[in-house]
């Protein structure tokens, strides 16, 4: 019985080791890439499976991540549900995307007597 469970101790540990392995090797491939882009990229490995979350700035840098982190060896399948694309006109300011995340005041909406 201790066996057994020294063995699946022994490959759990084995896979974080792997995982973690992995995570720096596609943190560092995004690095050499472009510096300034991967410091808004998060990466996290489970089972040979890399999360990736954060930003960038157009869906083809999304593409580009994507095609760096599948060419990283150790990895097994990418999860890039999280990584979103914030699309802005050249022209324009960065804005944050979603109401909720903007720095900005709004007036309450006036009363209607039919709501009192």
């Amino acid at each position: 019985m201790k066996n057994h469970s020294l063995q699946h101790y022994s490959h759990d540990l084995g896979m974080a080791v792997h995982d973690t392995w992995t995570t720096a090797r596609v943190k560092s491939a995004l690095a050499m890439a472009d510096s300034a882009q991967s410091l808004h990229i998060h990466v996290k490995t489970h089972a040979g499976t890399v999360a990736l979350s954060g930003r960038v700035l157009t869906h083809r840098q999304c593409e580009q991540v994507i095609e760096r982190v599948r060419a990283v060896p150790g990895v097994l399948d990418i999860d890039a549900r999280e990584l979103l694309t914030h699309v802005f006109m050249p022209a324009s300011s960065m804005q944050a995307p979603d109401a909720e995340e903007a720095n900005e005041y709004r007036p309450p909406l006036p009363r209607r007597e039919d709501d009192q």
